[in-house]
């Protein structure tokens, strides 16, 4: 009986322990502190581009890179404008400046890129604005990073392609 109890008693701790080692874990984590969770509405203050925007995070400016879309690049120092860039970026100011969305990361993929921005799927209300560029023909499918909707992804570029929307119509195939 004692060694039943005693045994008992140590399962219980053990599993305290864990219980209260994954909470720290979680606490610990940076993510954890400053993550929107996938309920919140973010305001998009700046636009850089038509893949990437600015969003207040926290009282914070946080970049935000739309996951598994490229769009054509507009001027910059560091580039030259391409075909259909002013009208992606544009079609993006329209759509987001001063709107509040929702940002949900993909369960697979990475959260940050090389230069830290969020990698995020962006909604607009229930749209899913990174699907709607590609399928307006204003993005291309960016597949460098691992993602979860990639054949999603992939079938709706096609599909602009196809219909030759967007840029698909208006520029030489990338």
């Amino acid at each position: 009986m004692k060694i039943k109890l005693k045994l008992k008693n140590n399962f219980y701790y053990l599993g305290l322990v864990f219980v209260i080692l994954v909470g720290l874990l979680w606490l610990a984590h940076p993510l954890a502190i400053n993550a929107p969770g996938a309920d919140d509405l973010l305001p998009v203050v700046q636009i850089y581009d038509g893949d990437t925007i600015v969003v207040l995070l926290n009282g914070q400016r946080e970049s935000v890179r739309l996951l598994g879309i490229d769009t054509p690049e507009v001027e910059s120092p560091y580039t030259k404008v391409e075909c259909f860039g002013q009208e992606a970026s544009e079609f993006v100011k329209n759509l987001l400046l001063n709107q509040k969305v929702r940002l949900v990361p993909d369960p697979v993929g990475n959260d940050h890129d090389k230069y830290e921005r969020l990698l995020r799927y962006v909604y607009l209300n229930d749209t899913d604005i990174n699907a709607q560029l590609l399928t307006k023909g204003y993005a291309y499918l960016l597949d460098t990073f691992p993602f979860s909707r990639i054949d999603e992804y992939r079938a709706l570029e096609e599909a602009a392609r196809e219909n030759t929307v967007g840029l698909w119509q208006e520029c030489e195939e990338k």
